[in-house]
């Protein structure tokens, strides 16, 4: 009599191999959730070891931010308990990155194409590192929370829970949704405003001088709205949505 698997003529075999796509994509939930932490690590590394060797750097908005970013990647977004928490920075790093890059690209690249020349000697390094470090804290971390929003956006649609449905939502739950937004918009902006308003500016903070503030300002909040408005689209919870948990 040939051997034959019990469970197969059961159904039960069938039942396993149903299940192998579930767990293939936990398992690479997990791979996704790791990567994250060791971003958290790198990014904190690196805000270290520049604000140590240079304090000066503290008073950069571009810190300001990476901080911001920094602990947006230490979050773990697969649990409940860090809601509040994503909720607040998860805007902040995503919006936040693209001012920091348009708003740098304008003053330190287009209106002042010396100016990374004149941080290489300022930092005692070569011009070809003050371009990488510039590309490192400008124009990487966009990149890095762009992917970050796409790759986990189910994720974050569940720890988010915009709805903005009048008809599936009680007026207390359109509320809440309700702030939730205006704080995409307005959080970013609010980080800049604090900024300005300690008294630090491009002038002092940067050594830049051909600006205006008549168009710094509505450049900033363009990006702020356009930023934001994509933001809000791709966490606005969709029905149904596919979510695979890590933990219980």
């Amino acid at each position: 009599m040939p051997l034959q698997d019990d469970s197969y003529s059961e159904g039960g075999s069938l039942i396993y191999y149903s299940e192998l796509p579930l767990r293939d994509q936990i398992q690479r939930e997990k791979y996704k959730h790791w990567a994250r932490r060791i971003l958290f690590y790198l990014q904190l590394a690196y805000f270290i070891t520049a604000t140590v060797m240079f304090p000066f750097l503290i008073t950069n908005l571009t810190f300001w931010f990476w901080l911001i970013h920094t602990l947006w990647f230490e979050l773990d977004i697969t649990s409940n308990k860090n809601n509040i928490w994503i909720q607040m920075l998860h805007a902040l790093s995503f919006v936040g990155s693209w001012i920091v890059m348009i708003t740098a690209t304008i003053l330190l690249v287009i209106l002042n194409p010396d100016f990374i020349k004149s941080r290489a000697e300022k930092e005692h390094h070569s011009v070809v590192f003050a371009w990488l470090l510039n590309v490192l804290i400008h124009y990487i971390p966009p990149v890095l929370v762009t992917v970050d929003l796409f790759l986990h956006r189910e994720h974050h649609r569940k720890r988010h829970r915009i709805i903005l449905s009048k008809q599936r939502n009680t007026t207390r739950v359109w509320v809440k949704d309700s702030i939730k937004v205006i704080w995409a918009y307005c959080a970013p902006m609010a980080v800049v405003g604090i900024w300005l308003g300690v008294g630090f500016t491009p002038e002092n903070v940067y050594g830049v001088t051909n600006y205006s503030y008549s168009y710094l300002i509505p450049l900033m909040v363009v990006t702020d709205l356009v930023f934001a408005t994509l933001f809000v689209y791709v966490v606005k919870k969709r029905q149904p949505d596919s979510y695979v948990k890590l933990n219980s």
